[in-house]
């Protein structure tokens, strides 16, 4: 099912708690966040898309993404919500089973998982969300099934709304694996993310 699936690298927000400088462009050993994803999806099968935003001439100019698809999204100003919405639009052109949702923050995502959670969306539902130690993290799979959610929930709730909806059909698939949760909003938790996975 990998090769049916689409991976939606959401890299248009205006990185505010990171001062301003595109986290898409930040490093974590010796590579970029947005290559270093874009390379996770691609060596699994699954096309990696790109959503650019602000700063999307800088991140173009200095980021090899030339194994992916790259969309811009005018309205990134609106949220990440309005940048999965470009992605699954594009998923619905080319008639995909799912998309895989992997903000640029969380960088570290590990190939096993993905394949782990794009195994488990062979017996249904419509969310499927990779958990560790009872916790949920990155990357959520939306089936085909979810893309009507997705495009009409509310800006403010984002993704989330469509997880946690009562109609939803939402499966945990536990992966055993914490770089789920390695997410980059600030200075700090970049430190941290250097400090405790990169390699000395």
């Amino acid at each position: 099912m990998a090769a049916d699936l689409v991976a939606a690298v959401t890299a248009a927000g205006e990185s505010t708690r990171m001062g301003g400088f595109p986290k898409p462009l930040l490093t974590f050993d010796g590579r970029r966040f947005v290559e270093r994803l874009v390379d996770t999806y691609a060596r699994v099968g699954v096309e990696p898309v790109v959503v650019l935003g602000h700063e999307a001439s800088e991140v173009r100019a200095r980021a090899d993404l030339s194994d992916a698809t790259v969309r811009e999204n005018p309205a990134y100003e609106r949220g990440m919500l309005s940048s999965v919405r470009v992605a699954v639009e594009y998923a619905r052109q080319r008639d995909a089973n799912g998309v895989l949702l992997n903000p640029v923050d969380c960088p570290l995502t590990p190939p096993a998982v993905v394949e782990t959670v794009a195994a488990a969306a062979e017996a249904g539902g419509d969310v499927l969300v990779p958990t560790a130690d009872g916790g949920r993290g990155h990357p959520p799979l939306f089936a085909a099934s979810a893309f009507d959610a997705l495009l009409d929930a509310p800006d403010d709730r984002g993704a989330r709304a469509v997880v946690r909806a009562d109609d939803t059909d939402t499966r945990e698939v536990p992966v055993n694996d914490e770089r789920i949760f390695a997410d980059v909003d600030t200075p700090g938790e970049y430190w941290d993310l250097v400090k405790r996975y990169e390699p000395v």
